[in-house]
């Protein structure tokens, strides 16, 4: 049995009186214990033990006090006592006490079935509490936070602890909140670090731990996701509802302290500027030959002013900017209202870094950045601060705060706002299943650098993050923090090119993306998980789906997330899951359709595609009375909009359209129904709009109008229509994505309808059109051909078998090649399809797990039978046999914000840098000492990433088996100047510690992300 991680706790003692007082039960246990039970609302219970019996309330306040509730469930609610247990009737939850031993549970009487069980009694000791709770085998969790690079917790162990790391296994932004997909959510009302095992006792219960004294937990109830975030938001507070421009492109730069100095073309820091030099940034003042600023104090195309105006120059629309990231000399007065009013004039909002000019008018502030040391009550309560401050600045309009750090209700005050390193595909993936984590942590504004702040230079990394980053809710550049330009318009004309398509794409996604953050008050996320939409696929709960998302539920991203490429550059993507055999799935871009259900591998997607599906049915708005629409079966949307800046829409001051569309063999019925109420600003005349994708020329369109058949005039040519206040046209060209024409040289036609300007608010629109298609040639069903022969000698190579890979092989007779006959491979139950030639290779799978896989040959819509079953088990994950606990020491100091200890972390998401350099009277040493001796494999150097500093190009290792004599250092190891890992092979060498001495480094300093030392396999 597993052990708690804190020895010094012990189980509460029996349970011995329950009594029911004006505001809540008292629990009294036989061991003098007191508890204070709370029916806060229906379906929120609080349930607190407090050793010191003072039971106080928190500072700063975590939650919503309890005093602004009602008392009336509580009041209703029932005591019934029996020999076993204590059960508090409350609605349709019964609180079931458990006398001996102490257990709470909460059972739902509608659906005759446990929401909560606890597995043992609270553990509570001097300087921390737990909790153990029966997991169910289909119990799935989720929340916690930024836990970075998961957001599907079962099986593993989350920190609530902020560690100020951005990359993988990192916790930037930790919340003491998860739920179960069970129907149950908990809310730990405290500020102390936690740590949450849902693997306890061999995934049999979970342990959920804080550093406190004090148990005091919310216990929530709800039926869907949206249910349980909406009660994390009843006691926490709705998340900030931006104003429009926030979504849209932002920058953030350091236009106060950053100097710049000569450069030449082929270093790699330096960017040409108007004046046709070569400039770089520096901090050696003896280098400096301008600085940057606002206005152009000191040289123009240093200046914030010239940042705006090269997005002016290059078409690119920037909506709001933050010229004083990370600085802290003070802003002169004139020289704030002198680019406040440039900005304002160009249409672009000002904020600033963590303060309120008192002569700005400012919209928003990016706070400072906690050190992982920081109180998280303290870090909360200066966001506050300064929140209260915009607010009071802002009254009638909506301010918003950019944070990368928070905690639980973090959301009312601040959107998130990561930075990262840039220029990684780890960093990609990790960003993706962080967003869909902090999602379902009720935490919707979310978004990060475009590229990260600090590394980059890699074309393809740049482009393939700005791509999936356009369906995230915050959208912005942050430059001037590395070595290399952060901007859209930073490498070529082909890049700017493609960058600039989806950054149109963006705009025309505002009115859809502006919906989806305003029924994110109500809990539903924005970046979602598959399972929100599809919740019948078990697949779509676990981590095997966490490198896609649905944007809200009509578009599924799959963002780009590794560097493999064909012979003619085109991303190669595998393992693209596509939910619901029912559901028809359409490339944004292309047109083609896909029918549900099953994995596609082996696409190829050039640099300007992004793998983006739109859902059949999919109703996309584009105006509060225009949208379009891809037909398939019955759908509805309620499109929305409000004057996009003010806090009127709290007085009901917002308008709201319903649209409704029917497939039904080949009749389709669109209806539009009247828009409801109003808003300063809204006209209710205007035209309504729709495109409809199609297949074909259709037949009649017929019109209703309030139930009244009228004439809907066609026209022939385009212009004719456009000119036209009424009618429809067929567009055989038609684009949803209006600049994605210049790359895909593909058809996607529409019927387009444009409808007269009526009062919005009385009219009703019935479309029928007659012998409609859309997606109808779709393959629905494979048909078995039993003269199709099935693969043969279908085998595991086993050369090739890794802890994450699994390749097959097999053999068919020549002809299949020419005939272009591909595979589908069942993996687990799953079928994988679009598989050519006659091996392949499964990636991202689970370490020391076993697959089943069998094999069928499919031409056009036939397929043979399956071949018999096989398979094989991965290899246990290598970092199981990386030492752990590792004690450094090194010669030379280290960086303070990038700390020795993070050389042995075992986080990729760390960096370790010296703070001196290597000089000839200073050597560096790096003694790595281990708790025993350990036989070794290898010892692999990972490099710093963010930017060249420190990278070691030739080292010397010396080993000792007892911890005080060492071997003579060992021949030279020379690397070359790259983030590739480096292998010193160290088989059969025995040792307790090693020492490396680096001989040279790029710059002098000396960094890593990690040195690892494997041990040997039995």
């Amino acid at each position: 049995m597993s052990e708690l991680n804190n020895q010094q706790e012990h189980p509460i003692s029996p349970l011995t009186k329950v009594a029911k007082g004006t505001r809540f039960y008292e629990l009294q246990f036989a061991g003098g214990e007191r508890a204070r039970l709370y029916i806060v609302a229906e379906g929120i219970f609080r349930l607190v033990l407090d050793p010191s019996q003072e039971f106080a309330p928190l500072d700063p306040a975590l939650t919503i006090p309890i005093s602004d509730f009602s008392l009336r469930p509580f009041e209703e609610s029932q005591l019934l006592v029996t020999d076993e247990t204590f059960t508090i009737k409350s609605a349709q939850y019964s609180l079931r006490l458990q006398k001996n031993p102490a257990l709470f549970s909460i059972f739902d009487d509608n659906l005759h079935r446990y929401r909560l069980k606890q597995e043992r009694s609270l553990q509570i000791g001097p300087s921390s509490t737990s909790e153990i709770l029966f997991q169910n085998k289909n119990e799935f969790y989720y929340g916690g936070g930024m836990q970075n690079g998961r957001f599907s917790h079962k099986g593993h162990t989350i920190e609530i602890k902020n560690t100020n790391l951005t990359g993988r296994d990192g916790v930037a932004v930790p919340e003491s909140f998860f739920w179960s997909n069970a129907g149950f959510a908990e809310l730990r009302n405290t500020w102390q670090d936690g740590l949450y095992n849902f693997n306890f006792e061999d995934g049999q219960a979970v342990a959920i731990s804080h550093q406190s004294p004090i148990f005091d937990s919310f216990y929530l109830i709800g039926d869907t996701p949206a249910a349980l975030i909406s009660q994390y938001y009843r006691l926490t507070g709705k998340p900030l509802f931006l104003p429009k421009y926030a979504l849209e492109l932002g920058h953030i730069g350091n236009f106060i302290e950053t100097a710049w100095s000569d450069a030449k073309a082929q270093d790699l820091s330096s960017i040409k500027f108007e004046d046709g030099n070569n400039y770089m940034q520096t901090t050696d003042k003896d280098k400096i030959v301008a600085h940057s600023s606002l206005n152009g104090e000191d040289k123009y195309q240093f200046s914030a002013r010239a940042m705006v105006e090269r997005y002016q120059k290059n078409d690119i629309d920037l909506k709001w900017i933050i010229p004083n990231f990370k600085s802290n000399t003070p802003l002169g007065i004139e020289s704030v209202d002198s680019f406040t009013e440039f900005a304002e004039k160009n249409g672009i909002k000002v904020g600033y870094y963590n303060a309120l000019p008192t002569n700005a008018p400012a919209n928003l502030v990016l706070t400072k950045k906690a050190h992982a040391s920081s109180s998280n009550g303290q870090l909360l309560k200066n966001i506050a601060t300064i929140s209260k401050e915009l607010v009071k600045k802002n009254a009638n309009n909506r301010p918003w705060v950019m944070s990368s750090n928070g905690w639980s209700a973090i959301q009312t005050l601040a959107t998130t706002a990561i930075d990262g390193v840039g220029g990684e595909w780890d960093e990609i993936a990790t960003q993706v299943d962080s967003f869909i984590g902090m999602s379902l942590s009720g935490q919707p504004n979310v978004g990060g650098a475009i590229d990260g702040a600090y590394s980059g230079g890699n074309a393809q990394v740049s482009v393939r993050d700005l791509e999936w980053k356009i369906f995230t809710p915050l959208l912005f550049n942050m430059d001037n923090f590395g070595s290399v330009q952060k901007t859209p318009f930073a490498f070529n004309s082909k890049i700017t090119r493609i960058n600039k398509a989806y950054l149109n794409l963006r705009k025309q996604l505002l009115p859809y993306l502006y919906t989806l953050t305003r029924t994110a008050q109500a809990g539903n996320p924005v970046i979602r998980p598959l399972f929100i939409s599809f919740p019948h696929e078990r697949i779509n709960y676990t981590d095997q789906i966490k490198h896609e998302f649905m944007l809200g539920d009509s578009l599924l991203i799959a963002p780009i997330t590794n560097g493999r490429e064909d012979s003619d550059g085109n991303s190669i993507k595998d393992n693209l899951y596509l939910p619901d055999h029912r559901t028809v799935w359409i490339d944004l871009f292309t047109g083609e359709k896909l029918l549900g259900g099953r994995f596609y591998d082996k696409f190829y997607y050039p640099l300007w595609h992004l793998p983006v599906f739109v859902r059949g049915g999919a109703i996309i708005q584009t105006g509060l009375r225009s949208a379009n629409i891809f037909p398939q079966g019955q759908s509805s949307k309620v499109l929305y909009d409000d004057d996009g800046a003010t806090n009127q829409y709290e007085k009901g001051h917002f308008a709201t359209t319903k649209v409704e569309s029917s497939l039904d063999g080949a009749n389709l019925e669109v209806t539009v129904h009247p828009t409801e109420g109003n808003y300063e600003g809204l006209s209710l005349h205007q035209t309504t709009r729709l495109n409809i994708m199609a297949d074909r020329y259709p037949g009649r369109v017929i019109l209703k109008i309030n139930d009244e058949p009228m004439e809907l005039r066609e026209y022939r040519d385009e212009k004719s229509f456009e000119q036209a206040e009424s009618g429809y046209f067929f567009k055989q060209d038609f684009m949803p994505c209006k600049k994605f024409g210049q790359f895909t040289g593909q058809l996607q036609p529409a019927v387009q309808i444009k409808l007269d300007s009526k009062d919005i608010s009385q009219t009703e629109y019935k479309i029928k059109i007659e012998n409609f298609s859309y997606a109808s040639q779709v393959e629905r069903h494979a048909i078995i051909d039993s003269a199709m022969s099935s693969p043969r000698s279908a085998a595991i190579l086993t050369e090739r078998l890794t802890s994450r890979s699994i390749t097959l092989t097999w053999t068919n007779p020549p002809a299949f090649a020419q005939k272009n006959v591909t595979a589908d491979i069942e993996v687990n139950g799953l079928v994988h399809t679009n598989i050519d030639g006659d091996t392949f290779t499964f990636h991202e799978l689970q370490p020391n797990t076993r697959y089943r896989f069998r094999i069928r040959n499919k031409f056009g819509t036939k397929v043979s039978d399956w071949s018999e079953y096989f398979g094989t088990k991965t290899k246990p994950d290598q970092m199981n046999y990386a030492i752990k606990n590792i004690a450094v020491e090194s010669t030379l100091k280290s960086n303070p914000e990038w700390p020795l200890s993070n050389l042995v972390d075992l986080r990729l998401g760390s960096e370790w840098l010296t703070q001196e350099k290597i000089t000839d009277e200073k050597h560096l040493e790096l003694t790595f000492s281990f708790d025993h001796a350990y036989k070794l494999s290898r010892m692999v150097y990972i490099p710093r990433s963010r930017d060249h500093k420190g990278h070691i190009l030739r080292a010397q290792v010396a080993i000792s088996k007892d911890g005080e004599n060492y071997s003579d250092y060992s021949k030279e190891y020379n690397w070359p100047n790259d983030a590739k890992n480096k292998v010193i092979g160290m088989r059969d060498v025995i040792a307790k510690s090693i020492k490396l001495r680096v001989l040279l480094s790029t710059d002098g300093l000396a960094s890593a992300k990690e040195i690892l030392f494997f041990v040997a396999k039995d």
